[in-house]
């Protein structure tokens, strides 16, 4: 299955609702704001939570190119964040290098 953002996206709503939650000390993070509102964007306005363990089993390169096609719909909501979704792609490679071998380790060797 594809991720995909949910329609009808308000990043301006998104923006101010990020602000607020980081005025709030919600965000205990060192990411940039850019960053921040790239994985809030993820989390909650796209259909990644409910696929995220079925797409860490796909091979790397399906994998990859899913989340390519969903940082290139985030780049399109917001051209300034090109190089921020850049940035995000790289941390999901690493994380999905680092869910395999937990999989291969405690989950596959059973």
């Amino acid at each position: 299955m594809r991720l995909k953002l949910v329609n009808e996206i308000d990043l301006d709503e998104i923006k101010q609702d990020l602000h607020k939650s980081i005025k709030k000390g919600f965000c205990k993070n060192s990411y940039s704001f850019e960053i921040n509102l790239i994985y809030k964007v993820i989390h909650e306005y796209s259909n990644y939570e409910n696929l995220q363990w079925s797409i860490y089993g796909d091979e790397k390169k399906v994998f990859i190119g899913k989340l390519k096609s969903l940082l290139i719909e985030i780049s399109g909501l917001d051209r300034s964040l090109t190089w921020d979704c850049l940035s995000v792609l790289s941390r999901y490679k690493n994380i999905y290098k680092e869910r395999n071998q937990l999989q291969m380790q405690y989950i596959r060797s059973n």
